[in-house]
């Protein structure tokens, strides 16, 4: 098949690019996952390190060439970074929720111990009292002045209410042996007190606070709910439920955005064009912002710039590899020919062994496919010789084969599309603006003495 061809080419360069933005991308997934991790507390030092091995693992797989095991690992790892830092949220979730449970049980059985001091006319230390009072900040201190408070009730009271065993450990102030058993207790009080409604509003906002969102703004309305009487708690709920659950939601998407952002920032930071630079200044000042509005809008002009500058760079690889594979088949490739072949989208090379020969290249600029026929070089008024214009389709169809070697042996890949066989179509003639006269001169001398052999 030596006649006009089509192809596509995938070259070293742009392997390696792909490959850059995988790892630019994967550090990105990383920072995402690491600061969630931190900011709930939900990693160690030790898993951060072992992400960075394999981080460090797969970067060397780029510096030995094995860039298709490389794509796919940086993809899975990517994968679980993002699911395993969506397991870590709701880790730390049903953690702030179960922290919330827990000291709202304390609240209750604090309370129900106060009344009973009050109610057996027990004098109680102010300290104690403004503790029980709901003072407290955590389920810690709520324990600690209750087991304080236990101490305080009559021998037959306090039988009523702990052990023997449970006052004994309530005296060792800080042993866990005594919190366990106090919490047993405090659970046993309030079990009657468990709402359903209280319980979606702790997971929802242990949503939040997994998400790193502040919750603050919910507090009076949830501490109305916790003072509602059982039987109103569902009606009152109702509304501060869709609330949060609106708050989590454009939580999760503002996270998702964010992730979204570190990723086209860590790809715009190997590129070097001045619209790249100032693209990743407008997104490094959103990612700082406490309140960012224009998100998704980056991301777009993001994936918009990124795309471009790609597509740019593949095709100038693209023609460098092809010229410079023509060049050494002998064909003049001369300064700023590739700049010709942008702007004009098509370029003649002539053969320089055989300057009335050539060949035609097109396309390349705003895709990925290009085309390549040989060609005459001269008037297409002049009679042609049939037989020598096959025979140079001929020698093309051989260069070719040779072109596609040197490609192959710079680490591109070669994808044909269609290739016709010579002599299938007329020989293509083109006039050359800088073909020199002294070569068209010799071409016609040539033509002349074929068509009219000396006798």
């Amino acid at each position: 098949m030596s006649g006009p061809k089509a192809f596509r080419i995938v070259t070293r360069a742009e392997i390696i690019a792909i490959c850059h933005r995988n790892l630019a991308r994967l550090d990105a997934a990383i920072e995402s996952w690491t600061s969630a991790g931190k900011r709930n507390g939900t990693i160690e030092q030790k898993d951060i390190d072992k992400v960075i091995v394999r981080r460090d693992e797969l970067r060397r797989l780029l510096e030995a060439d094995r860039f298709i095991e490389l794509q796919k690992q940086v993809a899975a790892e990517i994968a679980f970074l993002q699911a395993d830092s969506e397991r870590r949220v709701e880790r730390a979730a049903e953690m702030a929720a179960r922290s919330n449970r827990v000291l709202r049980r304390s609240k209750a059985a604090a309370e129900a111990l106060l009344e009973r001091l009050q109610a057996l006319k027990v004098e109680i230390p102010a300290d104690i009292r403004s503790e029980l009072s709901g003072l407290a900040e955590s389920s810690e201190r709520l324990e600690a002045a209750m087991a304080k408070a236990l101490l305080l009730l009559p021998f037959q009271a306090a039988q009523d209410s702990a052990t023997d065993r449970q006052r004994e450990l309530a005296t060792r102030l800080g042993a866990g042996e005594r919190r366990d058993t106090l919490r047993d207790w405090i659970a046993g009080q309030v079990q009657e007190m468990e709402d359903p409604a209280l319980g979606r509003v702790d997971t929802l906002l242990g949503e939040l606070r997994g998400l790193g969102i502040d919750s603050s703004p919910f507090s009076d309305r949830v501490a109305l709910l916790e003072a509602e009487p059982l039987v109103r708690r569902s009606l009152v709920a109702d509304s501060l439920l869709l609330d949060l659950a609106a708050a989590v939601k454009d939580g999760r998407a503002s996270a998702r955005l964010a992730d979204e952002l570190r990723a086209r920032r860590a790809e715009l930071s190997v590129m070097k064009s001045a619209e790249a630079n100032s693209l990743l200044t407008e997104i490094e000042e959103t990612l700082a912002s406490p309140a960012p509005s224009n998100r998704q809008e980056l991301v777009k002009r993001a994936d918009v710039l990124i795309e471009e500058e790609f597509k740019a760079m593949a095709a100038a690889e693209r023609r460098r590899a092809v010229l410079e594979g023509l060049a050494s088949l002998g064909y003049e490739v001369s300064e700023g020919i590739a700049t010709a072949w942008v702007q004009n989208g098509q370029i003649v090379l002539r053969k320089a062994a055989n300057p009335g020969y050539g060949v035609e290249l097109l396309g390349g600029s705003r895709s990925d496919l290009l085309q390549v026929r040989a060609v005459g070089i001269g008037s297409s008024a002049e009679a042609r010789d049939a037989k020598r214009d096959h025979d140079m389709e001929t020698i093309w169809c051989g260069e070719f084969d040779r072109l596609k070697a040197l490609v192959a042996k710079a680490g591109g890949h070669f994808a044909m599309e269609f290739a016709r066989p010579a002599g299938q179509f007329p020989l293509k003639i083109v006039s050359v603006p800088d073909v020199s006269h002294e070569a068209e001169v010799v071409e016609s001398s040539y033509r002349a003495l074929s068509i009219n052999p000396p006798n």
